[in-house]
C-alpha cells in the first residue's frame, strides 16, 4: 500500500497527513458499517437518538485492558461527535452501565486549512461521513 511506504521513507506533509487520517477514517466507518456495532451500543445509541444509518464510527475499541468494554467516537446524523465508555456484559449484548455519552463537538478541530497542519480533525471526519453515506 502506497500510505504504508510513505510512512517508512520519510516524514509526511501536511496533506499526506490529512490523507492518512481519513483513510483510517474511512476504513473504520466502513468496517463498523459492515459489520455492525455490538448490540449494547446500537440500542444504547437508539435510546439517545443515535440513527445508525445516518450515523459513522470514527473509533470503537473493544474489551481494551483497564477500560470500560466499549468506547469511542462517533459522528451521528446531526453531524455531532459523541464520545462514549459503556460498560457491557462479556457479549456486548447488554449495558451494565455509562460513564459518558457526550457531546464534544466543541472540542474538535473544524480548521478547514491551517498552516503547518492542514485540515482540522472534524473536517475530516465529516467529509469521510459524506463520502461513507454516499
Amino acid at each position: 500500500m502506497q500510505i504504508n511506504r510513505l510512512l517508512k521513507k520519510r516524514q509526511l506533509n501536511v496533506q499526506e497527513q490529512n490523507a492518512v487520517t481519513a483513510h483510517r477514517l474511512m476504513k473504520t466507518a466502513s468496517f463498523w458499517r459492515d459489520a455492525g456495532v455490538p448490540d449494547a451500543l446500537a440500542r444504547f445509541g437508539e435510546s439517545q437518538g443515535i440513527d445508525w444509518s445516518e450515523t459513522v464510527v470514527l473509533d470503537l475499541e473493544i474489551d481494551f485492558p483497564g477500560m470500560p468494554r466499549l468506547y469511542g467516537l462517533i459522528l451521528n446524523q446531526a453531524e455531532r461527535f459523541i464520545a462514549f465508555e459503556i460498560e457491557t456484559d462479556s457479549g456486548h449484548q447488554h449495558v451494565e452501565g455509562v460513564s459518558q455519552w457526550e457531546d464534544v463537538s466543541a472540542q474538535q478541530n473544524y480548521t478547514v486549512s491551517q498552516r503547518g497542519t492542514g485540515k482540522g480533525f472534524a473536517v475530516i471526519a465529516l467529509q469521510v461521513r459524506c463520502e461513507v453515506l454516499a
